[in-house]
């Protein structure tokens, strides 16, 4: 039988603006932070993003957190204050850590960076991670 599924790969850090690995980076509260190199889904038929967000019990939240996808036109990379970037938010947790993923699809995206708007109220130790899929041909 052909192998005609979703082959995925292994989820990997998103590089952050340094970059390095965005793992357990410190946002502060009404900071942005961007990825500093695109992500790719050049071949790809799938591709997930894992974040996590954790705050330390420093103090209560008092607001949200909004998750950018920055996309690409040819020209240049969308930008979190300009546009209409597509973007959500979700509420951080005192003293947890908030643990979500979403999908982008490689027919709306083929580069694109994400960025991360805190203001939650506290510092967060952000974590962002990646897993592409692809489909073999069918022999």
């Amino acid at each position: 039988m052909a192998d005609t599924g979703y082959n995925w790969g292994a989820w990997a850090f998103v590089a952050d603006a340094d970059p390095s690995d965005w793992d357990a980076e410190a946002l502060a509260d009404n900071a942005t932070e961007t990825s500093g190199t695109a992500i790719s889904l050049d071949g790809k038929a799938a591709c997930i993003i894992g974040i996590a967000a954790y705050e330390d019990n420093t103090g209560a939240i008092d607001g949200k957190v909004t998750v950018f996808v920055l996309g690409e036109n040819g020209i240049a990379y969308e930008e979190t204050t300009i546009g209409v970037p597509y973007k959500f938010q979700f509420t951080p947790v005192q003293n947890d850590t908030v643990h979500l993923q979403f999908s982008i699809d490689p027919k709306y995206y083929d580069n694109f960076k994400i960025a991360i708007l805190n203001e939650g109220g506290q510092e967060l130790a952000m974590s962002v991670k990646y897993k592409t899929a692809s489909i073999p041909v069918a022999s």
